[in-house]
């Protein structure tokens, strides 16, 4: 056997080594030296890791791509060739990540960390697991939007605000990038460790902040307690202690500097909002009746039976272009008058509602005009369209009192080739008083992203024969019925009255509801609710 054929054989050898993290350093070393002036050598080595991103790819599913992937042709070989002096440079790079990967898991633990609670959070290329599934050690996750929190084996709670590019690297140590986070370290999990490009903050039983730039510039906030931050590039003996109120900023210099306290950066917990809710089951599969919502308000999370919420009912309707304003249970009779009122009524089903209101781009700042055309109230069409304002009225059975968070939930219908994020839309108080606005909705709380969307039944929608100017109109006008030929699922987003400018304790009787008008997807609400003034009574517990 020829002296080139082991050295082909070593090379190759070599190279499985380092795509599977378990390269020596003197390994390492003969890698080099085997790439350095070998143009055939070099080849080998793009080839490979070419071939090993694709297996990658086809086995796990889709990876993080190149922003410019160069072809895996001559021109890659002239590449190869161009950058033949810097190889070794780029392969000693990579050597330092995967020793420090290494050096990171070395300690991976039989505990798992677990996601606690997400509001809005999405993973780019990875699917938001479900509160209180685990989270994958040793891999990197890119949160692309939302936050969520994050809780370890030894006890410490980590909020993150996106966009933050993270690694589990142990039991008590996070490596975060690019980012902000929330540490809250209780008695017992001191020693929870913070790694980012150019610090190791440790606790010592407190909480603290830590935001890291793209620059891996890190700054940290400590709330409560106390922190050691130690430069990365610097010995044991020269840590910094940050105690209670204190701030400083480690950068590239030799010493770090202290900034302002800023005690907005450190984030308590995440927002209020819907949390989830559940269906009932029918053989296996949800029937699509609202049984239970849970919802974050004042920083609690309550569970509300669909029994005890506010129901609501439609009193002005005026749509839009599109005339599928429907929308049943399959092969439900829907005669005209009362029998189709009954779907205007909150029948707790979230396969059934009112769609496609018609709507605005800008939202309203004056009382919107309701005149329902050809109404119950008008059998002969006397009264004018005119000027009559787009979108739907609602009017709550009983008042909604105001109270700290959300105070009303709304359910959309979503297909997934409908906006993830849900289909936006304005809602606006019926009379303008003093300090009231209406407001955007552009993002649900529960998503298509989210674990918590679930799918809905099967349902018909009902196409009008013209365009729909009033509640009379919907409970007696003449229609298509169309099954549509892919799955929807329920999500939803919790409203809170103060952001419409109402004083807490406030009774609020009804609202008004208008598409955004921001793209050709129309909002589909099947379920509006108030839920009840019990944050005095119930201290947190199941209503």
């Amino acid at each position: 056997m020829s002296a080139k054929n082991n050295d082909d054989r070593l090379l190759l050898a070599l190279l499985a080594k380092l795509v599977d993290d378990s390269i020596t350093e003197s390994e390492h070393v003969e890698l080099q030296n085997l790439l350095r002036d070998d143009a055939n050598a070099q080849r080998t080595y793009f080839n490979y890791l070419d071939l090993d991103t694709d297996l990658r790819q086809m086995t796990h599913g889709a990876t993080t791509s190149p922003p410019n992937p160069q072809p895996k042709t001559s021109l890659r070989i002239r590449v190869a060739i161009a950058v033949a002096a810097s190889l070794v440079m780029m392969v000693s790079f990579a050597w330092w990540r995967h020793r420090d990967q290494i050096e990171a898991v070395s300690a991976s633990p039989a505990e798992e960390v677990v996601l606690v609670q997400s509001a809005g959070g999405v993973f780019f290329r990875d699917v938001m697991p479900a509160v209180g599934e685990s989270l994958k050690s040793n891999h990197e996750y890119a949160l692309t939007s939302g936050m969520i929190e994050l809780q370890f084996p030894s006890g410490a709670e980590v909020i993150l605000d996106a966009p933050a590019a993270i690694e589990i690297a142990s039991l008590d140590r996070l490596i975060v990038r690019q980012g902000s986070c929330s540490v809250h370290a209780p008695p017992g999990a001191e020693g929870f460790q913070v790694i980012t490009p150019k610090t190791e903050v440790t606790d010592l039983g407190t909480r603290f902040s830590v935001d890291v730039d793209e620059a891996g510039d890190t700054e940290v906030q400590v709330v409560e307690g106390a922190a050691e931050v130690l430069r990365r590039d610097q010995s044991a003996a020269e840590k910094v202690l940050l105690t209670q109120r204190q701030a400083s900023r480690f950068d590239g210099g030799d010493s770090s500097s202290s900034v302002a306290y800023q005690p907005h950066k450190y984030r308590h917990q995440l927002p209020d909002r819907v949390v989830k809710f559940s269906m009932g089951m029918t053989n296996g599969k949800t029937n699509g009746q609202l049984r239970h919502v849970s919802v974050q308000r004042g920083g609690v999370t309550r569970q509300y039976d669909v029994t005890k919420m506010i129901p609501s009912e439609v009193t002005y309707f005026h749509g839009g272009s599109n005339t599928q304003h429907m929308s049943v249970p399959v092969g439900t009779t829907t005669e005209a008058g009362d029998g189709r009122r009954s779907v205007i009524e909150s029948d707790a089903l979230l396969h059934t509602g009112f769609l496609n209101l018609g709507g605005s781009v800008e939202s309203l700042f004056d009382d919107p005009v309701l005149v329902n055309k050809q109404d119950d109230d008008d059998p002969d069409g006397d009264l004018q369209d005119g000027d009559t304002t787009l979108g739907m009225a609602i009017r709550f059975r009983t008042p909604v009192i105001n109270a700290p968070g959300p105070d009303i939930v709304f359910f959309e219908l979503q297909s997934a080739l409908n906006p993830a994020d849900g289909d936006g839309f304005h809602v606006g108080p019926l009379q303008f008083n003093a300090g009231l606005r209406s407001l955007s909705v552009k993002r649900y709380d529960i998503t298509l992203h989210s674990a918590e969307a679930l799918p809905i039944p099967d349902f018909d929608l009902l196409e009008f024969n013209s365009p729909v100017q009033s509640v009379f109109e919907l409970i007696n006008g003449s229609f298509s019925r169309l099954n549509p030929a892919i799955p929807f699922w329920a999500i939803a987003v919790g409203i809170d009255l103060s952001d419409l400018g109402y004083a807490p304790g406030t009774a609020v009787e009804g609202l008004f509801f208008q598409d955004a008008a921001d793209d050709d997807h129309i909002v589909d609400p099947v379920f509006i609710a108030g839920l009840p003034d019990d944050l005095n009574t119930s201290q947190g517990q199941t209503p």
